[in-house]
């Protein structure tokens, strides 16, 4: 029988995963920790994921499902949360897996520490289109422990941009206390629903650097919308209303942060422009367009190479300093169509 109060409900969204989702759910079903519910929101998928999601409860009495009309990822989030009954709120995406201590890690550790999140490492996993691994990168964090009193408002220049909702676990008492939910209809709505989680100042984060999850980063589709700079900065400019609303604007470390989030939507602007079918031209009239928002004027400015993880962005941010658009863009294999 089902426990009516697991210790953790692990949330999966599903939609057109069939190929993936048996491995996705096998990996939970497998955990050393065995007290949590899973909860697989069909989100109206029009292939055999509903299927293998009802075959799965069939199998397992830790499994529930449910059915609901298309609606997005973030609207099958919520209805996940809404049902969930665990103590602890644990995100998967459908296409990916995590190791089989994963949950008993997580749980032990925010129950110690008595903590509102603990965040933890990622297996970056490069797969080709039949889903063979190609090579895997490990996402270690540098700053683990355990931080307590205001750690977003205090630590913010390492925490503020951590945007994945994967790879983390929350507790469920605050996240219904200040009504936290994914905002519907959004791109970036991981990172939405964490700097709207952080912006209410949770007491306890524990920062584990032990990665525990594989992220199949391959899988993923790519945009392929024409972008407008109104559009492509929500998750920035919601960093700069949390400052705001800290009374933080004055603080060189916040502006800092602040200054890199602004840049970091920039990059992937850039980023997705070459996935679009616009031309050289215009997308070099978007970057130009970007470029006139006083918000990433002052971020392109102010904000050091140095600051940047890769080479390839210091050199980006490098030529965007120098309002070199055109070669930006060349340098992100823009389609250079007139």
């Amino acid at each position: 029988m089902p426990c009516e109060k697991p210790l953790l409900s692990i949330i999966v969204p599903v939609y057109k995963v069939e190929k993936y989702l048996n491995e996705c759910i096998d990996s939970i079903l497998a955990q050393t920790f065995t007290d949590f519910e899973l909860i697989l929101v069909d989100d109206g998928s029009p292939d055999n994921c509903p299927a293998l999601c009802d075959a799965a409860a069939e199998k397992d009495s830790r499994v529930r499902v449910i059915h609901k009309q298309n609606g997005g990822v973030s609207t099958a989030r919520n209805a996940g949360l809404d049902a969930a009954r665990g103590e602890y709120i644990f995100f998967l995406d459908p296409d990916d897996w995590v190791e089989p201590d994963a949950a008993e890690v997580l749980y032990h550790t925010v129950r110690d520490a008595d903590a509102d999140c603990v965040e933890f490492g990622m297996f970056y996993d490069i797969c080709d289109e039949n889903g063979k691994l190609l090579h895997s990168e490990t996402d270690h964090y540098t700053f683990s422990g355990v931080y307590r009193g205001e750690p977003f408002k205090e630590h913010f220049d390492k925490m503020a941009s951590s945007y994945l909702a994967a790879n983390k676990m929350y507790r469920r008492a605050f996240l219904e206390q200040h009504h936290l939910r994914f905002p519907p209809h959004q791109l970036g709505e991981d990172g939405m629903f964490f700097v709207a989680f952080y912006r209410q100042n949770p007491g306890c984060l524990v920062v584990l650097e032990k990665p525990l999850y594989h992220y199949t980063a391959a899988r993923r589709g790519s945009l392929s919308n024409s972008y407008h700079p109104e559009d492509n900065f929500y998750l920035s400019d919601a960093v700069w209303d949390t400052v705001a609303a800290w009374g933080l604007l004055d603080s060189p470390m916040h502006r800092a942060k602040a200054n890199y989030c602004t840049i970091r939507d920039l990059m992937m602007g850039i980023k997705n422009l070459g996935c679009s079918p616009l031309s050289l031209a215009e997308q070099t009239a978007w970057l130009r367009s970007a470029l006139q928002n006083p918000r990433v004027r002052t971020a392109v400015r102010s904000t050091p190479l140095h600051a940047m993880q890769s080479r390839n962005d210091r050199v980006k941010l490098l030529l965007l300093k120098l309002r070199l658009c055109r070669a930006v863009l060349l340098l992100c294999g823009a389609n250079q169509k007139s």
